[in-house]
């Protein structure tokens, strides 16, 4: 199976287990392996991030303020 044009159909099988071989020129070049369901992907926290660069207060500002603020006297 082509996985350039078959995407979809791989990762249904890789849901349901299995473990898909990618070859370039007979030659086995990646693995594709499903999950183990206790491994979750570890996400950064924007909007602490967010808090501990600006704080807890945001100001709304449009994006023709920040224009016009950067732009100064033109």
């Amino acid at each position: 199976m082509e996985t350039q044009h078959n995407l979809a159909q791989v990762l249904r099988e890789v849901e349901a287990g299995y473990e898909v071989g990618i070859t370039r020129r007979r030659k086995l070049v990646a693995r594709i392996l499903p999950v183990d369901g206790s491994q979750q992907p570890a996400f950064p926290d924007f909007a602490a991030r967010a808090e501990e660069v600006w704080g807890k207060t945001l100001a709304i500002t449009t994006s023709d303020q920040l224009l016009n603020e950067s732009r100064g006297d033109r």
